[in-house]
């Protein structure tokens, strides 16, 4: 059985900065999980916004009328990946390592009088993010307050129905996604869709992106639909793949068990680590259906939570993915584990002295 182990939902750290009770905060992070058939229950404390794995294998129907433009967002303005990414990773990201990886699409479609584009896709061996806009095509602004965030900019809206998956891939995937406004000049609205892929890799999969009923979460943390449609389309996952593999095979202790690295694939967007212990975790089979028991809570702690992963870079910091998410494959007494995340900003490789896995430190070679 493979178990998805995943980051916590997009919304869960962002809420901590608003002034709603636990209780108002928990309807939320519930409603949001409950879009993407979730559990509450199941969401991992995290440093970044994500959403917990999904299985991305259904299949997507594309509209008929499928708009394709070159490179023009949902305002019919040009975009470079690296503006597009902005509001991702920050005014100061590097935006020629983004320009360099990523690529403008412009895939897009059009119902009820609002446009759906994505601007730009970015990716790695294991890894993509597509950042999209959402706009009215008469030029007039959704009904929604741009000053009412989440926290860290983050808008309290969601889809009513919402799925991308890649076109021949039926594995699973782990990723989250958001919502943000990127120029409150303008009346466009922005989506970030992340994913890490664990069977397989990337590039040159067809993402089938398909959304329906742009909704917002009013006081009650009841969802509000303010603006009806059903947009669908489809793009190539073309970007040039910069990951390096670092020298793998080291064995550590895990609570009293033995894992060894089997590999780490490191890029400026991301990074994973897969590792096998050599016990095979138990799953509580009597667990309630969409529910982590405590049994399972014990047993994700013990083979995946307590791996500390450290991304050292020159100037003596570091991105700590202790907390990312993955997945666990037990089977013929090993259990199979992946871990990694896409990072809240770009890293040049050549900042990177060394990626710690439990203690072992694995060097970047420059």
């Amino acid at each position: 059985m493979n178990r998805a182990y995943n980051d916590n939902n997009e919304y869960t750290e962002a809420m901590a900065s608003l002034k709603f009770s636990d209780e108002a905060k928990a309807r939320m992070v519930q409603n949001l999980l409950d879009a993407r058939g979730q559990t509450a229950d199941n969401v991992v404390p995290m440093r970044r916004r994500r959403a917990r794995r999904l299985p991305r294998i259904a299949a997507v129907g594309v509209a008929a009328a499928v708009v394709l433009t070159v490179g023009a967002s949902a305002t019919g303005v040009f975009k470079t990946a690296g503006e597009a990414f902005q509001g991702m990773f920050g005014p100061t990201a590097d935006t020629e390592i983004i320009d360099k990886i990523g690529r403008p699409v412009g895939a897009s479609d059009t119902d009820n009088g609002v446009i759906i584009t994505a601007d730009a896709i970015i990716g790695d061996k294991y890894h993509y993010a597509v950042t999209y806009s959402i706009a009215k095509v008469d030029g007039t602004a959704f009904d929604i307050d741009l000053t009412n965030t989440v926290g860290d900019g983050v808008l309290p809206l969601t889809f009513g129905e919402e799925d991308t998956s890649l076109s021949g891939y039926y594995g699973g995937a782990h990723g989250g996604s958001y919502f943000y406004d990127a120029d409150p000049a303008d009346n466009a609205i922005q989506y970030v869709d992340t994913r890490e892929v664990s069977d397989g890799e990337v590039r040159g999969h067809t993402v089938r992106a398909k959304f329906k009923d742009l909704c917002v979460f009013d006081e009650d943390m009841n969802r509000v639909v303010i603006a009806e449609g059903d947009w669908s389309f489809k793009f190539n996952l073309d970007f040039e793949d910069t990951s390096v593999s670092l020298p793998a095979g080291q064995t550590f202790d895990l609570n009293g068990m033995t894992a060894t690295i089997d590999e780490i694939s490191l890029s400026p967007l991301a990074l994973r680590v897969d590792y096998t212990v050599d016990s095979e975790v138990q799953w509580d089979e009597n667990a309630q259906s969409g529910r982590q028991s405590d049994h399972d809570s014990a047993q994700m702690q013990k083979y995946f939570e307590s791996v500390q992963i450290l991304v050292n870079k020159a100037d003596g910091t570091n991105i700590d993915l202790s907390y990312a998410g993955g997945s666990i494959s037990p089977g013929g007494g090993k259990t199979v584990c992946q871990k990694g995340d896409i990072f809240s900003e770009i890293v040049a490789l050549e900042d990177v002295v060394s990626v710690t896995v439990q203690g072992i430190e694995i060097p970047v070679q420059p």
